[in-house]
């Protein structure tokens, strides 16, 4: 009797294993078999522009802040948005003053001239040395020094533009006391503009000066003002790993200002066939970036190298090409070998 339970017993053991283990292939095979739908699409290769842009800066071609050396009252001032010539006098402080401090350094130095004169004469009809010449000299290269320091002088009184352009801002005001070393005007030159920018090291290959491109104000991307790369920094900055250029354009209309902030776009390569996707469908893994494709009805992941972007798509260098099937939506729900509908 009790071989028989026994028996019994190791038999329902038997048939039980049996059943767990079928259970589990069964489980096994269902997951094998699962699909997941997603949508894929061909990908087919169009024409593309690699033009990346990146936030500029304006600033005048020539853009010069003066500073005066003379002290005094200012008389008159030029008013800002004043167009002036390269020597055009912007303001008056006291420069009847220092006009005669002009030609009083003027004069000791006509005096000074003509005392070494004098004793060149003597030295070469042999009445004195050569030694006599030393202290005459001396005296003419420190009038020439005062001269040019009157000259300084005087010219700063009046404010003398450097070069020409527009009045930008004023620090001055009529009537108004400055002394040596008051700033008195920015002055902007403001037929070209220079607009400066920082371009990712990764992203500089390829850029360089001569290159089109343009620019545009932030709050009017359709308005562009073209131009050419004028430099591009040989050394990228060690904390930010990026490098400087300059792009120069052509500011007819003054419609541009020195301050103003947009962006620069440049034409670095044109392709006449390129894989570009939504960027909503690669993914970003620790591997990388890559993309899912499908081959066979399997998804097939790819490691893929990405140019620049254009709004919601980016161009591919490597890794796709024109004829594979992309999953566009539901490639982050599927994974090398699933199977999948669309």
């Amino acid at each position: 009797m009790n071989k028989k339970i026994v028996l019994t017993a190791s038999i329902l053991a038997v048939l039980v294993g049996c059943k767990k283990e079928e259970a589990a292939k069964t489980s096994v095979h269902s997951s094998d078999t699962s699909v997941v739908a997603v949508v894929a699409g061909d990908i087919k290769a169009v024409p593309f522009e690699d033009r990346p842009s990146y936030s500029a800066d304006l600033r005048g071609l020539d853009d010069a802040s003066l500073v005066t050396t003379a002290a005094g009252v200012i008389r008159t001032v030029a008013n800002v948005g004043t167009a002036v010539k390269v020597g055009q006098s912007l303001c008056d402080i006291e420069s009847e003053r220092y006009l005669a401090q002009l030609n009083t350094a003027k004069a000791q130095l006509d005096a000074a001239q003509n005392q070494l004169d004098l004793m060149r004469k003597n030295v070469e009809s042999g009445s004195v040395g050569k030694i006599a010449l030393d202290a005459p000299t001396t005296q003419v290269f420190s009038a020439q020094s005062n001269v040019l320091n009157a000259k300084k002088q005087y010219d700063d009184s009046r404010c003398i533009a450097p070069f020409s352009g527009v009045i930008a801002s004023r620090m001055v005001e009529r009537f108004q006391t400055v002394g040596v070393g008051s700033p008195t005007y920015r002055l902007v030159r403001m037929d070209h503009l220079e607009a400066s920018f920082s371009i990712p090291e990764v992203e500089v290959n390829g850029v360089k000066p001569g290159m089109s491109a343009d620019f545009y104000l932030l709050d009017d991307p359709g308005k562009t003002f073209s131009g050419k790369l004028t430099a591009v920094d040989g050394a990228a900055d060690v904390k930010n790993r990026v490098v400087q250029a300059r792009l120069q354009v052509a500011n007819a209309g003054a419609l541009l200002k020195p301050g103003m902030v947009g962006r620069v776009r440049l034409l670095r390569k044109s392709y006449a066939q390129a894989v570009v996707v939504p960027s909503a469908s690669l993914l970003r893994t620790e591997k990388g970036v890559v993309a899912m494709i499908v081959v066979n009805g399997k998804a097939h992941e790819l490691p893929v190298q990405l140019g620049s972007t254009r709004g919601d798509s980016v161009l591919v260098l490597t890794g796709l090409k024109a004829g594979d099937k992309l999953i566009l939506q539901g490639a982050s729900l599927v994974s090398e070998g699933t199977r999948v509908k669309f």
